[in-house]
């Protein structure tokens, strides 16, 4: 980011183009050069650096649009993050994401008023986004319990609705230890007996337990060894499907 794209964004205020003095020209440079170089300065340092208070850097960056330091801070490593495909990974599943959202979204019907669960593949990763699934789903009135427990899949007196498989392919550097491709078929075949509808979300595409899901989200794979994003990329198309589930629950006026 150079000091020419910090100057452009300088906002209109009370109808006049913000105008910077030469000590929060200095800043701004000193700022700048820091983030050409990838290097993550903070409040203090700069204003000592620069030889100015703090209330000084921060009316510069204020000039610059954002709401402090903190705020630019934010905004700097966001952007980074964004154009390194980190935070947001452009590709989130095989296939054409926006059918498989509503796909998904359908499914979510489904859990109403009915028995739900989530089964995880394995306990470090994929738990993360069955919590955090389970949690999402309640805030709608959709029950889903985190279970490995085959006596879930069992028929009671409650309606099945939809078992959901977190099924992740880990990275060979992290794994600790090997599942077998038919890890989760015996879990599967229970709750298909006992009458839920199964999905699966899953970056394995030898796992057969996938394979055999109702509605499968294929995740795509890792691009990179040492990166792992199949939980963020999980948790978007988890997001996205809810939003889908949402919109039609307000235009049905429920």
């Amino acid at each position: 980011m150079s000091n020419e794209t910090f100057r452009k964004r300088g906002h209109v205020e009370s109808g006049h183009v913000q105008t910077f003095t030469r000590l929060e020209e200095y800043i701004i440079r000193g700022l700048a050069h820091h983030i050409s170089q990838n290097e993550e300065v903070s409040l203090t340092f700069l204003a000592e650096e620069c030889h100015v208070s703090k209330s000084t850097v921060i009316m510069a960056v204020k000039k610059l649009g954002y709401q402090g330091f903190d705020d630019l801070v934010h905004n700097i490593r966001f952007n980074a993050q964004t154009s390194s495909g980190v935070l947001l990974p452009g590709k989130l599943v095989e296939g054409d994401c926006e059918e498989i959202v509503c796909k998904l979204a359908d499914r979510l019907r489904l859990c109403e008023g009915r028995r739900n669960f989530i089964f995880t593949g394995d306990r470090r990763t994929s738990d993360v986004v069955a919590r955090y699934m389970s949690r999402k789903l309640a805030m709608f009135d959709l029950f889903a319990t985190m279970s490995t427990d085959y006596a879930m899949a069992r028929r009671e007196v409650l309606e099945c609705g939809t078992a959901f498989f977190i099924l992740h392919r880990e990275l060979p550097r992290r794994a600790a230890h090997e599942q077998d491709a038919g890890y989760g078929m015996g879990m599967l075949r229970s709750a298909r007996d006992a009458g839920f509808d199964i999905v699966a979300f899953s970056d394995d595409p030898d796992r057969r337990a996938a394979q055999e899901a109702d509605l499968l989200v294929r995740i795509s794979p890792n691009e990179d060894e040492d990166v792992d994003l199949f939980v963020p990329k999980t948790l978007m198309v988890f997001e996205q499907a809810l939003t889908h589930y949402a919109q039609r629950r307000s235009a049905n006026g429920e």
